[in-house]
Formats: C-alpha cells, structure tokens, sequence
C-alpha cells in the first residue's frame, strides 16, 4: 500500500517545532532555543600590557563566545573546553590572549545555553614569556623584590643561561634587605642561624651600597665583595663569573651557604659526578638531599650543563626558605 503524503502548511510545522524548544533558522538548518541567550562581560585595560589573557567560565554548559577588541576588531574563539573543578563538578572555559595588548574596553560576548552567571578571569603577567612558566610565581616573586628584571619588551628570557656573576647578585640580594638609608643589610633570619658567632655578629655591622657608582668598578663587583665577605666564593676567577654558570658550580655556592646554617654534607649518588673533585661533589650531595638543587630522574646531575635564570630563580628561593 502506498504511503500517503499529507501537505501541512509551514506555519502549523514552525508552532510544532517551537513547542518542541526549536527555532526555525532562516539561514538553513535548526539552532537551539537556548542560543539566543546573549551575556556580555566588559573589561578596561588601563595601560597597554606586553601581555594578557582572559578565560570566560560558565558551569551550565558548553557555550561560544566572541572578544571584541579596543580597536573594534573581534576575535572568535571555538566552542569551550569541558573541564572539572577541585570539588568534581564539570565546568567550561574559553580563552583569549594577547599581545601588546593596548589600552581599553575589552567585550566579551557569550552565547550561553541559559541565562546564568559566566565569570571573566583576568591574567597579566609581568612578561609574556612566563604566563605559563612553570617558575612563574617565583620569578614575578624575585621581580617585585628588586632582585632581578627582564629584558624590556615584556621579555624575560626564562631559559637564558645565567652568568656567574648575575648568579651572585640574586644571591646577595636574597640575603639582604634595603635599610632606611638606602643601603642593604644582611637579613636578620639568616644572620641569626650562622653558627659562627663571630661571624654572625660581624654580618650584623655590615652594609652596601649597590648604586650604579662612578662607572670604574664592574657592576658586579660589590656583588661579589658581599658573597666574599661571606666567605662563600671558592676559586673562581673573574673570568668565572663572567660565563655561563654551571650546574656544579651553583650547587657548589648553594652549598658553602648553607654550611654556615649547620647543613650536613651527604655523598651525593648521582652517576655523573665521580670525575669531580670532592669538593664539587660533597656540595652536589648537600644541595640535593636537602632538595635545594635536584637532579634528573635517570639519576644524572649534568654537571656541566648552563644554568637558566628560570631555573636560578627556583634555586634561591628554595635556599632562602631553608635558611630562615
């Protein structure tokens, strides 16, 4: 028997699709009710930023989302990516960043599947290439504190190798705190722990001045006269400090300051390092048992592998939190 075909008028089918939760969409094909919710987020960026992100999270579904720019021009991003909190409760995200980002309105419009609440999170960082950095938080830490800065441009340069003599300035400065006079004074918490009273007591008379000076002396000699009064710099020459440090030298400065605190030295159990002589080896077993500077997980240290100021930065803030 042949089917029999009945002829229903377009408006009967558009009231049947609405009632099912559907829209006709004129531009072909069928679109969710649900998509003609239109939330919008503004945000004013006051000075131009080397770099930000926004991130746009919603828990009631998957949703698009489009940023517009202070200069008119808009920016789409793809469907948002499904995550989960630390509570287990799925949620979505969207993300956008930029670079040399310019003052102004930033407006984010959100196509959401239901009137809620979309939070706009705002990242920005001191330097574009640490936004996901894994030392990001130490290396911004070190940064407000005057210890170390970029290069300009909103650059850091994370995975630049560090100098010897830039090693010993971010150590010194570390150790010490500004005085009212300007001047830098080792901290109290550390002199404190030195076991040698003489010494320690003899810290507590010393100050710096680490001012540009009259241009005679290399910028990193006062640097290098405060790690000496310490007594930490072994036999370096300037030459020394004037190259990339390696990795044994670092472990071997680390170590002779915390031997003033009553660190104990272990033998180290890394493959590579039986060719050192003692000393660098006694140092790479103190810093690393007490997990200051650790080594690779195929049980090498590299010895002899540059430093970055990534890296650096990691070190001495595990370094100053041991010592106080």
């Amino acid at each position: 028997m042949r089917q029999k075909w009945y002829k229903v008028p377009l408006m009967k089918i558009a009231i049947v699709l609405i009632a099912a939760g559907m829209l006709i969409n004129v531009g072909g094909g069928l679109a969710s009710a649900a998509e003609k919710v239109v939330i919008t987020k503004t945000y004013e960026l006051l000075e131009e930023a080397a770099y930000i992100s926004y991130e746009l999270e919603g828990y009631d579904g998957s949703f698009g989302s489009s940023m517009r720019m202070p200069d008119g021009r808009v920016v789409s991003s793809a469907i948002s990516t499904k995550k989960t909190d630390s509570a287990g409760v799925a949620y979505w995200t969207n993300a956008y960043s930029v670079k040399s980002a310019p003052k102004g309105k930033y407006v984010f419009t959100i196509h959401a599947p239901k009137q809620s609440y979309y939070n706009l999170k705002i990242d920005l960082p001191l330097f574009s290439d640490v936004s996901v950095h894994w030392a990001r938080a130490a290396i911004e830490a070190f940064v407000e504190r005057g210890i170390l800065s970029g290069y300009g441009n909103g650059r850091f340069g994370p995975n630049d190798a560090v100098t010897g003599e830039a090693f010993v300035k971010m150590a010194v400065l570390s150790l010490t705190e500004e005085l009212p006079n300007g001047n830098r004074q080792w901290q109290i918490s550390f002199r404190w722990r030195v076991t040698d009273e003489e010494v320690s007591k003899e810290l507590s008379f010393l100050e710096y001045s680490f001012g540009a000076g009259d241009g005679a002396v290399h910028w990193s000699q006062p640097y290098i006269k405060a790690a000496n009064d310490l007594g930490v710099i072994s036999n370096w020459t300037e030459k020394d400090f004037a190259l990339p440090f390696k990795r044994k030298d670092v472990a071997l400065l680390a170590a002779n300051i915390m031997r003033m605190v009553k660190a104990e030295d272990k033998p180290s159990s890394f493959t590579d390092v039986k060719r050192l002589s003692v000393e660098y080896q006694n140092a790479i077993g103190l810093v690393s048992n007490y997990s200051i500077f650790n080594g690779y997980p195929d049980g090498t240290f590299k010895p002899d592998n540059p430093v970055t100021r990534a890296e650096a930065v990691a070190i001495l803030t595990r370094l100053t939190e041991f010592l106080k």
